[in-house]
């Protein structure tokens, strides 16, 4: 089956409409005008969330690999052996090279949708303003990051 994005591409260059698309055999000639505007919707609404999702994942990326590069320049230096603030400061970077990957499979898998689908049933989060959500998210991701990083350290040693 195509990506969903490019169903429209498809069903005008065949000249087919998309249930004949999906269904895999041809029923009529002529695909209607609102066949047509109901996969035009779909499509524009799937191109929509993956660059949503492309966007996220970027933000992501690029955080996860600043808080690499700060971490290796303070281990590497030792500068965060001397100094409390730098010493704090790499254990935040550590944590968020953690939360990154974890952030990038939560996004990757589709189980960060999931997740917020089911938490809006429970507590209504998008009722907050936006700077509120970032903030409420990066303190959970950083809470399961933090859990994480103390299984990992206590029961295997790394």
């Amino acid at each position: 089956m195509p990506d969903i994005s490019i169903l429209v591409d498809i069903a005008d260059y065949y000249d087919i409409s998309i249930p004949e698309i999906i269904s895999g055999e041809r029923k009529s000639e002529m695909m209607n005008e609102e066949e047509r505007k109901i996969a035009k919707t779909m499509s524009d609404y799937a191109t929509t969330e993956k660059e949503k999702i492309f966007k996220e994942m970027k933000l992501q990326s690029v955080m996860g690999v600043c808080a690499l590069v700060l971490y290796w320049i303070l281990h590497e230096t030792g500068a965060y052996m001397y100094n409390d603030v730098l010493g704090k400061l790499a254990g935040y970077c550590e944590t968020l090279v953690f939360v990154s990957v974890i952030m990038m499979a939560a996004f990757t898998t589709g189980s960060l949708s999931k997740v917020r689908s089911k938490s809006r049933k429970v507590f209504v989060f998008e009722n907050f303003p936006k700077p509120m959500q970032l903030v409420v998210t990066a303190v959970v991701a950083f809470g399961g990051a933090a859990v994480i990083k103390l299984v990992l350290v206590y029961f295997f040693g790394l």
